[in-house]
């Protein structure tokens, strides 16, 4: 059995892709999803009124809030960097209806990923607005002001630890062969909660940034899957454990 991390709001419908890919797993929230209304209300209003050269939009709970500023803007629109596929997806199915729409994906579904795009390293790109969650991201603001980009920041949503992890169905410890860890914040407290117990296990994870945390806290086989969809994980899954 796999055990997977993934915020509560996607957690079943991982879930499901797990289940129909033939894949015994656990999915596991550590946390929630919470809006931060007056971020998302000032980033629309920014995005609305400010002509930038780009837009990095860190995930899916951040696209409602490009679409609604972006509603509202005159001219033509900017760069939109999705970080991810379902990301991508989401903001090009709420742009649809604007002709000079683009929506742009890093080869590596990463901050590092990101800051490698050319379009963001082009003599035009001098103002980027990041729309992110509270406490993430922070590498892809430090490393365009670093190339002297003007960047604004939004943190539109934020992780909420939960009192007790969901899990999506009954599971022992010693049936786990394996932990798939999406973020950085939710392995840490998996670890927090069960301690050296899954330090013997074997891990996979989205970022070289997330590996190198996991093996600072001792945990020892730790793999990259550079893209953090379900499809990816299975893919990456199915190709290189037994499960």
């Amino acid at each position: 059995m796999l055990l997977f991390t993934r915020p509560l709001p996607k957690l079943k419908a991982s879930a499901s892709a797990f289940e129909k890919a033939g894949i015994d797993a656990v999915g596991v929230a550590t946390s929630d999803i919470i809006d931060v209304s007056s971020e998302r209300k000032a980033a629309a209003e920014f995005l609305a009124t400010n002509a930038v050269n780009a837009i990095v939009v860190t995930s899916v709970y951040a696209v409602d809030t490009v679409i609604s500023g972006l509603r509202d803007a005159t001219g033509d629109l900017p760069l939109v960097i999705a970080v991810g596929d379902a990301t991508a997806r989401k903001s090009q199915a709420g742009l649809q209806a604007f002709s000079s729409a683009q929506v742009a994906i890093p080869d590596a579904h990463t901050s590092e990923g990101i800051l490698a795009m050319h379009q963001l390293n082009e003599a035009n790109c001098q103002h980027v607005v990041i729309i992110k969650g509270e406490g993430g991201r922070d590498a892809i603001a430090k490393g365009l002001d670093e190339k002297g980009t003007l960047v604004n920041s939004f943190c539109v949503y934020k992780r909420e630890q939960l009192t007790r992890p969901v899990y999506t169905k009954r599971w022992k410890m010693d049936e786990v062969s394996g932990i798939i860890a999406t973020s950085e914040a939710m392995a840490l407290q998996l670890i927090a909660q069960f301690g050296t117990a899954l330090k013997s296990i074997k891990w996979l994870t989205v970022s070289d940034r997330i590996a190198k945390s996991l093996v600072s806290q001792g945990i020892n086989e730790v793999a990259v899957c550079q893209r953090a969809t379900d499809q990816a994980l299975i893919a990456w899954v199915k190709d290189n454990w037994e499960y």
